[in-house]
């Protein structure tokens, strides 16, 4: 499927048929007509590679506009209400982008506005398109999954000779009227659209299903406010360190990778020195793949994410979490956090002022942890806030005093060095940096805090 999609995306590149992205139907329509459609092929996967063709063609045209913020570019050049409103029409609409970068103007029904405007607006949109998107274009490569809807696949229940139940889920196959059975392990609900991944390591095939999640009612709690780390997860403003064993595991993954990669080096001079003979052939043959690394690597990641994932739920739900030793309990809304004050680390960027902690933020997966913190404190029911996190770990948390400067902290401690006068506070660095955050928060009072659109709460 990989190479239709493949010839789909080259067949949108003309920018005469991106008028087939306003809808992902209309390019399937249009591969039929041209016949693009293979014979002998399900024609259910062909659909699927067409619609999968449209969606990565749309993501990547959306992206470069995002990455060079065309309406904002837009804004600022016209003041001219109608004039703004008939630019975002046309960046709308991926048929005006095309009649745009083919050089006529878009007349949209739904804008009044003058042809000598319009057309000033289409030269103006057709030069900052044409910068934005450049020369690049997605690329196909091969996958080891692909996303299947429900006309795709079939749940059956076969009874095995010991007398229990086998799950097997029927995916579609390239051949008409054949579908390939795959066993599960357990009687999981498989519904909706699904996403079959190979794992050729291990030689078997994972099944990953959506779930809705039930989310809690709205929190009530004091807010709480968080300092990520790389010697635990995160620290709160009470001081209180969530995931300890988080700084030892990331700490090995790093060391292991880095021992690897010397080791490694070593043996790719030693066959450059070498070219050609026996030994070299050896060496690349059974010490220079990736399988085992990779695999090493996956197994590490999944530890820290194990650590992560039950830190944060201690933050949103407490240190008894969501279960009880005697089954699943609710929560009181007053037992969560109302609030969840994070710092951002989007803009996080440069090296470290030693080689070993940039080789463990290389590692660390701070975007990530951000993203579960997320989704955890919308199934608890809690707000996220962001704020800057310049100096938080360098700010003396004294109110009286609030002296900044990158002497305060000592790797893991803090000591306020104000020369001014006397103020000697001191404490852990993680936890001043939590208060720092806190006091952040309450001085921004109309600081955006993040709940899902009520449109989509759960009713």
């Amino acid at each position: 499927m990989s190479t239709l999609k493949r010839v789909f995306v080259s067949h949108l590149r003309q920018v005469s048929l991106w008028r087939l992205l306003d809808e992902a139907r209309a390019l399937r329509d249009y591969a039929k007509a041209q016949g693009l459609y293979p014979e002998g092929i399900n024609v259910h996967l062909v659909d699927q590679a067409a619609f999968d063709a449209v969606d990565t063609c749309v993501r990547h045209i959306e992206s470069c506009f995002a990455r060079v913020d065309i309406k904002a570019k837009v804004w600022r050049r016209f003041t001219d209400e109608d004039e703004r409103h008939y630019a975002y029409a046309c960046l709308a609409r991926y048929s005006a982008i095309a009649q745009i970068m083919g050089g006529s103007v878009p007349k949209i029904s739904t804008v009044a506005i003058a042809p000598k405007a319009r057309a000033k607006i289409a030269s103006y949109l057709h030069r900052v398109i044409r910068d934005a998107l450049g020369s690049s274009w997605p690329t196909v490569i091969t996958s080891r999954s692909m996303s299947l809807d429900s006309s795709l696949y079939s749940v059956a229940d076969n009874e095995t000779r010991t007398g229990k139940t086998r799950r097997y889920v029927k995916v579609v196959s390239s051949t008409r009227n054949k579908r390939i059975s795959l066993p599960l392990s357990g009687l999981s609900r498989v519904s909706g659209n699904i996403r079959v991944v190979l794992d050729e390591e291990r030689k078997r095939a994972f099944i990953h299903v959506s779930y809705d999640v039930a989310r809690q009612d709205r929190a009530t709690g004091e807010a709480v406010a968080l300092d990520w780390g790389i010697t635990e997860v995160c620290t709160d403003d009470s001081g209180v360190h969530h995931g300890d064993e988080y700084g030892r595991a990331l700490r090995s993954m790093t060391e292991r990778r880095n021992k690897t990669g010397e080791a490694r080096n070593q043996l790719h001079a030693l066959s450059k020195r070498d070219a050609g003979s026996k030994r070299t052939k050896h060496i690349a043959r059974n010490n220079l793949g990736n399988k085992k690394q990779q695999a090493r690597l996956r197994r590490a990641k999944a530890q820290l994410q194990t650590i992560s994932g039950a830190a944060m739920k201690e933050v949103v739900y407490g240190d008894g979490n969501r279960t009880r030793k005697n089954g699943r309990v609710r929560q009181l809304p007053s037992q969560r956090p109302r609030e969840i004050i994070i710092e951002d680390l989007s803009h996080l960027r440069g090296k470290a002022r030693s080689k070993k902690i940039s080789r463990l933020c290389s590692s660390w997966a701070r975007q990530e942890n951000q993203e579960r913190m997320t989704v955890h404190a919308h199934v608890g029911g809690s707000g996220i806030t962001t704020v800057n996190a310049a100096y938080t770990s360098q700010t003396c948390p004294d109110p009286t005093c609030g002296y900044v400067h990158r002497d305060n902290r000592h790797g893991d401690g803090f000591h306020c060095a104000n020369p001014y006068w006397d103020c000697d506070w001191q404490g852990d660095a993680d936890h001043v940096a939590a208060m720092n955050i806190q006091i952040k928060d309450r001085r921004s009072p109309d600081r955006p805090v993040h709940f899902l659109p009520a449109s989509e709460e759960d009713p």
